[in-house]
């Protein structure tokens, strides 16, 4: 089966100020991603602050352009593609839903306005579909009217459910679209999202560090470091035999409910990576336990296995697969 959303050597690049006596410096924050989405599924991209997945999410949107690759809707690469018609087949959800609504603009006429800027329908027709979204993502009816800040946290990120949901999209991006609600209103988002999707016959990319959250509404993952994808399989494999020892280490700190534990100690140190000074050879190679000689020169191609990708050292492409 074809991919719906390809990513191809995608890179994207900044020059970052150094303050007033030191040169401009160029900041890798995405660097040679591949990624296939195929049509239903949930991908998520998990990986600390800093590596590189909301970039990338802006750059799967249309919203910024990629230094280098390409990335196709269906074999078209979507920066050919008008940018009203991409709207229509992707369409994005934040993570601050307050942030993303007009607080000056009624409910409904936020979730409406994807239908005005595209001209579709008159403005009783548009009120009346956004108000059936409304009650689609569990909103009453009676809330067309509000404003955003008469509503809750929860209620707000269904307004921006139901506003990217309206246009009826193939693929929603989700940035985070629980991480700024309350752990009881994340698991009714989440569960509205993968309701959605049987409905809707939604396909999604999930950009999170929530690996509790990818584990519960995720088809595949896929780990980003650095601005690179690390390891990338389906979640059950993910969860149930990491290969990539960054994998690992973040599978290692998520918290444990049982008393006495503390804080797990993932073995990566105190020092955290530095996007403007990466290292040579494998980005992950000084906090790594498990580092090889080569691995402070030489940086590992992302290869095949036989449940799904890995960019490490540990699995050489001669004993596991073939280099991608």
């Amino acid at each position: 089966m074809s991919a719906l959303l390809q990513a191809h050597d995608l890179t994207r690049s900044f020059r970052v100020g150094g303050g007033m006596f030191a040169p401009r410096r160029t900041l890798h924050a995405v660097n040679g991603v591949d990624l296939s989405l195929h049509r239903g599924d949930v991908l998520a991209i998990v990986g600390e602050s800093g590596c590189g997945k909301s970039t990338l999410a802006r750059m799967l949107l249309g919203l910024l352009a990629p230094s280098g690759g390409h990335i196709t809707l269906e074999d078209q690469n979507i920066h050919s593609l008008d940018r009203r018609a991409l709207a229509r087949r992707i369409q994005p959800i934040f993570q601050d839903p307050y942030s993303s609504l007009n607080p000056r603009r009624s409910i409904s006429s936020i979730i409406a306005f994807p239908l005005q800027v595209h001209g579709l329908g008159l403005a009783a027709e548009q009120r009346r579909k956004a108000i059936e979204m409304m009650e689609r993502v569990g909103l009453p009816a009676r809330y067309a009217d509000h404003t955003p800040g008469q509503l809750s946290g929860g209620q707000r990120q269904r307004v921006a459910i139901a506003r990217a949901l309206v246009m009826n999209p193939e693929i929603v991006i989700c940035d985070e679209p629980t991480s700024a609600l309350d752990v009881s209103v994340q698991a009714q988002i989440l569960n509205l999202l993968l309701d959605l999707r049987r409905e809707f016959g939604l396909t999604y990319v999930f950009i999170s560090h929530n690996l509790a959250v990818v584990e519960h509404i995720a088809t595949h993952v896929a780990v980003m470091y650095l601005g690179r994808v690390v390891e990338q399989t389906e979640t059950a494999n993910l969860f149930r035999q990491p290969r990539h020892p960054y994998t690992q280490a973040l599978l290692a700190s998520v918290l444990t409910p049982e008393p006495g534990l503390g804080l797990p100690d993932i073995g990566l140190g105190l020092a955290f990576p530095d996007p403007l000074n990466p290292p040579p050879g494998c980005s992950f190679y000084p906090r790594c336990p498990q580092r090889l000689p080569q691995c402070s020169s030489q940086r590992p191609a992302l290869i095949q296995h036989e449940q799904g990708q890995v960019a490490c050292h540990l699995y050489p492409p001669t004993i596991q697969g073939h280099a991608s």
